[in-house]
C-alpha cells in the first residue's frame, strides 16, 4: 500500500475542482439574468426543481456506470472525459447563443441548454473526486480533504470578486472561459491519473478500504447533513446577519461581507484540523461537528444581539470539522465495488439539501 500522497495527481484534481466551483458561481450569477434576457423568467421555479432533481440523481447514476466499467476491467476516467468534453461543448454553445441573441427555435432551446449543462456538470464530478482514495493513503485522507475544503471555502469567500470579474467581461466571455477552464483542468487531471492507475482500474491503495458491505444510508445521510450545513452557511447566514446582528455592521460591512470573512476563517482552520485528525477515529469528530453546527445555527437564528453574534462567529469551527471528516468517513464506508456510486450518493445528498431550501424560498 502506498504511504505517500501522490501530489502529481492531487494537484490537477484540485484544479478541476476549482474550475467546477468557479463555473457554478458563474451559472448562479447569470441564470436569472439570462432567463430574463431570453424571456423565460416564468421558468425560474421549474428550473430550480429540475436542477434539484438533476443534482440529486445524476452523480449516483454516473457513479454506477463508472463502477460497472471498472468491474469489467476498465477505469472510471472515460466518464470523466465524456463529462468534461460535453460540459465544455455546452459552455461554448451557451456562450455563442448569448452573444448572437437568436430568436425562434434557437431561443426556445435555451432552457434545454441549461438542463444539459446541469447534467453534464454532474456526470464527471463524483467519478473525479472519488479517485482521491487512489492517490492518498487512508491516514492522510483528512488532511487532503481539508485542502479541498480550504479551496471551496476560499472560493466562496472571494465570490464577490469573481462576480465583479465576470460582470466586467460579460456573459459570453465568462461562459467561454468556463468551458476552456473545465476542459483544460479535466484533460490535465485525466492525463496525470492515467500515469498512475493501470488500465485494470486497480491501484495501490485498494486493500486499505476493504469492508464487507457498503453503508449507503450513512453515506447519503452524511451528504444531506453536509448540504444543510453548506446551505445555511453560504446562503442563509448573510440575510440572518443583516437582521440579527446589525450592531456589528456599518456602512462598509454587510451580512454578505461578514459571512465571507467567517467562511475565510473556516478555510484557515480546516487544514490544521485535518492534520490533527490524521490517524484518529473520525466518527466522534463528525458527530461532534454536526451537533456544533446544529446548535450554533439555531442559536444564531433564534436569538438577537451578542448571543446571536457569538453563535455566528463560532459556527466556522463546527463547519470546518464536518468539512474535513464527512467525506473521508463516506470513503471508509464503501466497498471498492461501489466506491464511485457511493460518493455520487454523498454529493447527491449534499446538493439535495440546498436545492430543497431554494425551492421552498421561491414558492
Amino acid at each position: 500500500m502506498n504511504t505517500t500522497i501522490r501530489w502529481a495527481q492531487i494537484i490537477p484534481l484540485l484544479g478541476l475542482d476549482l474550475a467546477i466551483l468557479i463555473s457554478w458561481i458563474a451559472y448562479h450569477e447569470y441564470q436569472p439574468v439570462l432567463l430574463q434576457q431570453f424571456k423565460f423568467t416564468e421558468l425560474t421555479l421549474f428550473l430550480l426543481v429540475v436542477q434539484g432533481i438533476i443534482l440529486f440523481v445524476t452523480p449516483p447514476i454516473a457513479g454506477l456506470i463508472a463502477d460497472r466499467m471498472r468491474s469489467k476491467g476498465g477505469t472510471r476516467f472515460p466518464i470523466v472525459n465524456i463529462g468534461v468534453s460535453f460540459v465544455s461543448m455546452v459552455f461554448m454553445v451557451v456562450a455563442v447563443t448569448i452573444f448572437t441573441e437568436p430568436g425562434g427555435i434557437i431561443r426556445m432551446l435555451f432552457p434545454v441548454m441549461i438542463v444539459l449543462w446541469l447534467i453534464s456538470m454532474n456526470i464527471f464530478h463524483s467519478p473525479a473526486i472519488s479517485s482521491v482514495e487512489m492517490f492518498v493513503p487512508p491516514a492522510k485522507l483528512t488532511s487532503v480533504m481539508a485542502i479541498f475544503a480550504v479551496l471551496a471555502d476560499l472560493t466562496a469567500a472571494i465570490e464577490p470578486v469573481l462576480l465583479d470579474i465576470a460582470s466586467y467581461f460579460g456573459a459570453p466571455i465568462t461562459f467561454a472561459a468556463g468551458g476552456l477552464l473545465v476542459f483544460g483542468t479535466g484533460w490535465w487531471f485525466t492525463k496525470a491519473a492515467k500515469k498512475l492507475v493501470p488500465a485494470t482500474g486497480e491501484h495501490e491503495n485498494a486493500e486499505a478500504y476493504k469492508i464487507d458491505k457498503s453503508n449507503f444510508p450513512l453515506v447519503l445521510g452524511l451528504g444531506i447533513l453536509m448540504g444543510i450545513a453548506v446551505a445555511l452557511f453560504f446562503d442563509q447566514f448573510p440575510g440572518w446577519a443583516d437582521k440579527r446582528v446589525p450592531f456589528v455592521l456599518d456602512g462598509s460591512l454587510t451580512g454578505n461581507t461578514l459571512t465571507a470573512l467567517l467562511i475565510g476563517f473556516a478555510a484557515l482552520i480546516s487544514y490544521p484540523l485535518g492534520k490533527l485528525l490524521e490517524n484518529k477515529p473520525l466518527g466522534r469528530a463528525v458527530i461532534s461537528g454536526f451537533l456544533v453546527v446544529a446548535l450554533l445555527a439555531m442559536g444564531f437564528y433564534l436569538n438577537e444581539g451578542w448571543i446571536s453574534f457569538f453563535c455566528m462567529a463560532l459556527f466556522p469551527i463546527g463547519f470546518a470539522l464536518v468539512s474535513v471528516t464527512a467525506l473521508p468517513i463516506a470513503f471508509m464506508k464503501l466497498t471498492a465495488q461501489h466506491k464511485v456510486f457511493g460518493i455520487g450518493l454523498f454529493f447527491g445528498g449534499l446538493e439535495l439539501a440546498g436545492s430543497v431550501i431554494k425551492v421552498v424560498q421561491n414558492l
